[in-house]
């Protein structure tokens, strides 16, 4: 039997109305250092599916953030049965990424549509940062953990993180197909995060193990 010994997984969902969404993005976009280039920070599954065409891509980093897998995810990639974790950035420590810029034409659909996407429950705190790129420094949009929410996780010790990954479904498909999904995105992209490769590694040892 799985032990949690953070905060345990929700027993219900949370569902963001349209209206909350709507508010949520308004407050966001007023506090944008530089609405004329809008930038947002890629450090989960928007590496490899923005679902919009950025008018440029950068590889990034973040000096004061750190991936993490904090959140329960009890529907995409998890499930009330058999709960999974999801992504967000943690203050602390730094983080490799990609930053797309959103172009101005169609702008209001690709937030609308990235507000759906990743505020659908509040799990987040829409943030403004800087990220260094080769380019040059940015601001950028990121996602970061929202602790008061009720389905934090918390960090959790990352064997343990990596037990729960491995049994998760959801709607989506399984919590180890993203965890995968994420280590060859950021391979492919050159980007280290030894914290993420170990957690894959460990995720497939289990995965092993049960087959």
């Amino acid at each position: 039997m799985t032990e949690f010994p953070f905060n345990p997984p929700p027993t219900s969902f949370v569902q963001w109305t349209d209206a909350q969404r709507a508010a949520n993005l308004e407050a966001t976009m007023a506090a944008a250092p530089d609405p004329s280039r809008l930038w947002v920070f890629a450090a989960g599954s928007l590496i490899w599916d923005p679902r919009f065409e950025p008018l440029e891509a950068r590889t990034a980093f973040l000096e004061d953030y750190q991936r993490a897998f904090c959140f329960w995810t009890v529907r995409a990639r998890g499930s009330f049965e058999r709960p999974g974790l999801g992504l967000a950035l943690e203050p602390g420590g730094t983080c490799a990424g990609v930053v797309f810029e959103i172009p101005q034409e169609g702008r209001a659909d690709i937030l609308d549509a990235l507000w759906r996407r990743e505020m659908s429950g509040g799990v987040y705190v829409p943030t403004w940062m800087p990220a260094r790129t080769d380019a040059g420094p940015v601001s950028a949009l990121g996602f970061v953990s929202n602790r008061a929410h009720r389905n934090y996780a918390g960090i959790l010790p990352r064997d343990q993180s990596a037990r729960i990954i491995a049994n998760a479904l959801g709607s989506m498909g399984t919590c180890h197909e993203y965890v995968a999904l994420l280590a060859d995105a950021l391979d492919r992209h050159g980007l280290e995060d030894p914290d993420t490769q170990e957690l894959h590694r460990l995720v497939q040892h289990y995965l092993a193990a049960e087959s």
